[in-house]
């Protein structure tokens, strides 16, 4: 049984479709780190795997960044790009 936000399960196509026309990896997408409230109706995807950060260990005093966010309004949603989209969810 999937254990994750709602929006990301019911939305997958949605999710899918952006990335293909924004030349991001949905499978990038769906494998990040998240976090999430669906009553408030957001998704925010995180970016991991930055040869920089493994390098101080596990420093849980350092976030990690948003690289995508994602907005459920009136049953459609809205994507925000932010400076760290394309380095984690880019296709290679």
């Amino acid at each position: 049984m999937y254990k994750g936000s709602t929006i990301i399960r019911d939305y997958a196509r949605a999710i899918e479709e952006f990335c293909a026309n924004n030349a991001l990896s949905a499978s990038k997408v769906f494998d990040s780190w998240k976090s999430w409230n669906d009553k408030a109706g957001h998704v925010y995807i995180l970016g991991d795997g930055d040869p920089e950060r493994a390098k101080l260990g596990l420093a849980d005093n350092v976030p990690l960044p948003i690289a995508l966010e994602i907005y459920l309004e009136n049953g459609k949603l809205r994507f925000e790009q932010t400076e760290h989209t394309r380095k984690y969810l880019g296709v290679a």
